[in-house]
């Protein structure tokens, strides 16, 4: 399972909305999200991109909490 499926409704969802404003930024991150399985196979620069995409915080603990267990 990839970290794509992985996502909890409420980012997917909010993917989903901001595809229409940032379209490459959105598929950027669609992309990493889909070929990691695991959060620590993200690169820095792919986590941090998801962080400020998503809007939170920049730290482990908050990219570990927008994946489902």
């Amino acid at each position: 399972m990839n970290l794509l499926e992985k996502l909890k409704p409420e980012y997917l969802k909010k993917l989903e909305i901001l595809k229409e404003q940032y379209p490459t930024s959105s598929e950027k991150i669609e992309l990493s999200l889909q070929y990691n399985r695991s959060v620590f196979g993200l690169t820095i620069s792919e986590a941090s991109s998801i962080c400020m995409f998503f809007d939170i915080e920049v730290t482990l603990t908050n990219i570990l909490n927008i994946f489902n267990e």
